[in-house]
């Protein structure tokens, strides 16, 4: 599958392949598209990456589930003060 992701003014791309019945009863492939858009805020553009990132995950159907051993975890942390006044 080829997922192709272009960055906008305010988000992000995503353009990947799905199927569809033709008239003649044939699967033919088109481009769908998804935008993750930045939401506004001092940490928006962040975030949107954290979305597009989560939306990549779906559409590669990586397993996740809280009862793996191991799973992928994306997450926007906050900083951490305490180590900033040491």
């Amino acid at each position: 599958m080829k997922i192709t992701i272009e960055q906008a003014d305010n988000g992000f791309i995503i353009f990947y392949p799905d199927y569809m019945e033709g008239a003649d009863r044939k699967e033919i492939e088109v481009t769908k598209s998804y935008v993750v858009e930045e939401k506004g805020g001092e940490f928006a553009e962040q975030e949107a990456f954290v979305q597009l990132c989560l939306e990549l995950i779906e559409l590669l159907g990586v397993p996740d589930s809280k009862h793996n051993r191991r799973r992928v975890r994306i997450e926007l942390t906050e900083e951490n003060k305490e180590a900033d006044q040491e």
